[in-house]
């Protein structure tokens, strides 16, 4: 069976989540022999070629496209008719593709070519959902998604509970969770005795991930240390003395590392998808506070394996909840258990190989 993976967001979860999947069909068993091809763009500023080409299994198949996020006609045009060219030399039994930008310029490129039913679409977020942008862009981007599957079909893989409501109102949908790995969070988990509460969080420093409101909650805690792994262009909005900014990590093993040191995994953003980072912030046994938006409140469990809010005032309560260790301890547990029973990814990476398989 040959499988195309095509994406253009090729960074943070969505690179994460697409290059475990392409390794994990390359190895999968013997009596499911996939041929794997990623056509991909590494034009996303986190992307590094280098790294890329250490974690990506040999067998597979690249191919390098030089896709822009924005909509660019004459660009997209020219993308479109490449990708059309190689799904003609491939002839794939399955195409999948993952943001919503490679889920228009793919399936425009592969109409005639590849049966409705043997396309898949995982959106990662919804370009609608974006907070950033204005309301002509919101509704433009809703029609598309919503013109997409009429005219070229698809089903949409959803990546987490609320995504899958919203999708499932779109076209056909199937709930097929982000996961992520846990033999390596529990070799590199060990306790660490500290003085002071550690509260951290990961991400590019951009508006989707709201570095004003991480500032401002730090202000309001002094007497605690934060963290952020990662940086971007918002680098600047973090001015409070407490926040450590530690630039980008460059391979899974030191961000679990830099996940151990802290105490409280916290994620402010104003949209996602389903976030990997807050899984494995789940998988290294972190209590969540989490803003209230899709994705982020699919991970928690009010009370259980932490707290969803929705101001500046909030967030500070909640973070103060966590008075002792035996707490932090008792939370951090319920996440590892939540993660490992919904979003282990060798248990959901079967049941979509399942559903490539039944087509």
């Amino acid at each position: 069976m040959r499988i195309v993976q095509f994406v253009e967001a090729f960074g943070g979860g969505v690179y994460t989540y697409v290059k475990d999947l392409c390794n994990f069909l390359a190895l999968a068993e013997p009596d499911s022999s996939f041929e794997v091809h990623l056509i991909y763009s590494p034009n996303r500023i986190e992307f590094d070629q280098e790294i890329f080409e250490q974690e990506i299994h040999p067998s597979i198949i690249l191919h390098k496209l030089d896709m822009g996020r924005e909509i660019d006609l004459k660009n997209d045009y020219t993308i479109i008719k490449q990708t059309r060219k190689k799904l003609k030399e491939i002839n794939p039994d399955i195409l999948h593709l993952h943001s919503s930008k490679s889920g228009v310029l793919a399936r425009i490129a592969s109409f005639g070519l590849i049966k409705r039913n043997k396309i898949f679409y995982s959106p990662h977020g919804y370009a609608f959902i974006q907070k950033n942008i204005s309301q002509s862009k919101i509704y433009l981007y809703k029609i598309i998604e919503y013109v997409m599957p009429l005219l070229f079909g698809g089903t949409t893989i959803a990546s987490g509970n609320t995504e899958y409501e919203i999708a499932k109102k779109i076209s056909k949908t199937t709930l097929i969770r982000n996961g992520v790995d846990f033999e390596l969070p529990q070799k590199l988990l060990k306790n660490i005795d500290k003085k002071r509460l550690t509260i951290g969080t990961i991400g590019r420093l951009t508006p989707q991930k709201n570095p004003k409101l991480f500032n401002d909650i730090a202000k309001l805690i002094p007497e605690a240390d934060f963290i952020w792994i990662g940086n971007g262009e918002l680098q600047y909005e973090i001015k409070s003395e407490n926040i450590t900014v530690t630039g980008w990590v460059k391979t899974r093993s030191d961000l679990l590392k830099k996940l151990n040191d802290i105490d409280i995994y916290i994620q402010v953003s104003l949209w996602e998808g389903l976030p990997i980072a807050l899984i494995e912030a789940m998988a290294m046994r972190k209590p969540l506070v989490v803003s209230n938006i899709i994705g982020n409140k699919d991970c928690v469990e009010e009370g259980y394996n932490g707290y969803v809010f929705d101001t500046l005032e909030e967030a500070v309560k909640k973070i103060r909840i966590f008075q002792n260790q035996s707490l932090i301890s008792e939370m951090g547990n319920h996440s590892y258990q939540k993660a490992f029973q919904e979003y282990n990814k060798k248990t959901n990476f079967l049941k979509l190989i399942e559903i490539y398989k039944s087509i």
